[in-house]
């Protein structure tokens, strides 16, 4: 191993140092020159994982009442049909199918949202995405490409909590970057833009 592999590797571990541990899982995956220096991590606000457990929650109390409404219910004396009564054990199999579901649902749910990390740096954005369990997306923007940085916060619980919408325009053809569920959205707008006007003076348009 050269020295110059070396530094960089020590250069990454400093900066991994200052990463949440959910950061430091996913901050492997971008790149990180020796002379980059890391500005700040974005994670998505933790609400947006309670509404996650929170519905999952919800939907599978549902379906635990119908599999105990099926199990006891006599069906039969409540239509006048004794042949219902057939009906209740189908009713419970199923729910319980669904319970099963509803959980696994909810723990990929949450994980893809957990999964959603963001590094700035004082040379680029860099997302780590998964779209699904089995698929990763990392995107990559030089903090020089940024035109213009919006944030959104609807709704009085984004105001409450402190959460938005992050959109950064980029420069020419590129796709621009929208993040949602960004805590303390202004901050983050703030230290994005302080990023790209250092980088100006550096290296001029």
């Amino acid at each position: 191993m050269n020295q110059e592999t070396e530094q960089e590797r020590v250069h990454r571990l400093q900066a991994e140092s200052k990463l949440s541990n959910e950061g430091k899982k996913y901050f492997k995956f971008i790149e990180f020159d020796e002379n980059e220096q890391l500005i700040t991590e974005i994670k998505k606000h933790p609400l947006g994982l309670f509404i996650i457990f929170a519905t999952g929650a919800m939907i599978a109390v549902a379906m635990i009442f119908i599999g105990v409404f099926g199990s006891f219910a006599d069906l039969g004396s409540m239509t006048g049909v004794s042949e219902v009564n057939q009906i209740g054990p189908i009713l419970s199999v199923l729910s319980l199918l669904l319970i099963i579901g509803v959980v696994v649902a909810t723990y990929i749910a949450s994980f893809l949202y957990i999964s959603n990390v963001i590094f700035v740096t004082n040379e680029k954005i860099a997302q780590v995405l998964y779209v699904s369990l089995f698929n990763k997306k990392i995107s990559q923007l030089s903090i020089g490409d940024v035109q213009d940085v919006t944030v959104t916060q609807k709704g009085i619980l984004a105001h409450m909590f402190n959460y938005g919408t992050l959109v950064i325009e980029t420069a020419g053809e590129q796709e621009n970057y929208r993040f949602t569920y960004v805590p303390d959205p202004y901050q983050v707008s703030k230290l994005i833009v302080g990023s790209h006007e250092k980088n100006l003076v550096k290296y001029g348009n």
